[in-house]
């Protein structure tokens, strides 16, 4: 039986395994202790009730009661990653400042958004507000709209930042230069969505080079990821796939995934896809060429999605649908 209140958030481990081979807690007693100890030591707060963990590969994440209000704690056990989330922890610091809707880190004692605590192996910590609110849905067109605005305003900010403290983003390979177009085809299903394929290799055959990823991108757009609460989206979350990128491949890629939370995996449907496409068009227009690679881009990432056996979600037959799709 898995413990109360310890899940695996996609995995199917179980997670009275997982806590202490990949963070070294010995059970959700002692992770619990650990934890009220270090908020208590490094940020100077009481620590009433833990209502849950989750545990995703090397990440954790802690629901707890404080005498500050309700608080998510996340746990990192992977510590080549450490300087990194370091970086985007402040980083998200400054995000917050110009009123840009993300649950920025609460500085530690010693000013640090995140933190690194050392025994028989080092975790990073970082503390976060809770924020009120419910996963994106896509039938709601005037929130997807949101999110595709606010996307647009995130891309603004974060071409004012300098990328090199975060490296390249998992987006990075979405932009393929003159040696990569071809590749792009490499192992797509081509008889599970014949129309889809044929154009996607149609517009790489025609469509100009383009521009290099010169920016910071968010990575992991996509109803999981957005809170929204009385039709305003309340937060975007999870910066941790941040990195240089391209903007409008991010831009497809959020489209195509907009509907996926956690282990539910479908296709957004087109409309909400043109919402999102016109809301970041509310504040930073397409050209043609960035039209076209958005275009592209959508198809390439759909085709990645099709599963090689069953398809429950249908992405076979919506992805193939995209290809006769007038608006793109």
């Amino acid at each position: 039986m898995l413990a109360p209140g310890l899940s695996m958030l996609w995995e199917d481990a179980d997670p009275t395994h997982a806590l202490p081979a990949r963070f070294g807690l010995a059970d959700l007693p002692a992770a619990t202790s650990w934890l009220t100890a270090v908020l208590a030591e490094d940020w100077g707060l009481r620590i009433f009730g833990c209502d849950r963990w989750v545990i995703s590969a090397t990440n954790a994440i802690a629901w707890v009661t404080s005498d500050d209000g309700p608080l998510v704690v996340k746990v990192a056990a992977d510590e080549p990653t450490f300087e990194r989330l370091a970086a985007i922890a402040t980083l998200l610091g400054d995000l917050d400042a110009p009123g840009l809707p993300v649950a920025a880190p609460l500085p530690a004692r010693s000013s640090a958004r995140r933190v690194v605590r050392r025994s028989d192996r080092a975790l990073s910590v970082a503390v976060l507000p809770l924020v009120e609110g419910a996963h994106l849905d896509v039938a709601d067109l005037a929130a997807v709209r949101a999110t595709g605005t606010l996307v647009a305003r995130l891309h603004l900010a974060l071409a004012e930042v300098d990328p090199a403290p975060f490296g390249p983003g998992r987006l990075d390979r979405l932009t393929p230069d003159e040696h990569r177009r071809a590749a792009w085809l490499h192992g797509l299903p081509a008889g599970r969505a014949p129309r889809a394929h044929a154009r996607l290799t149609d517009l790489l055959t025609t469509l100009p080079p383009p521009a290099p990823p010169r920016q910071l991108v968010h990575g992991d757009v996509r109803g999981a990821n957005v809170l929204v609460r009385d039709g305003r989206v309340a937060a975007l979350l999870d910066f941790d796939e941040l990195g240089l990128g391209s903007p409008t491949a991010e831009l497809a890629t959020a489209a195509v995934l907009l509907a996926t939370q956690f282990r539910r995996w479908p296709p957004a449907p087109p409309a909400a896809q043109h919402a999102l496409l016109a809301g970041y068009e509310d504040v930073l227009p397409l050209d043609d060429a960035e039209r076209g690679w958005w275009t592209a881009t959508r198809l390439r990432v759909g085709l990645g999605q099709i599963p090689t056996g069953a398809d429950p979600h249908g992405w076979a037959d919506a992805v193939d649908a995209w290809a006769d799709d007038p608006a793109g």
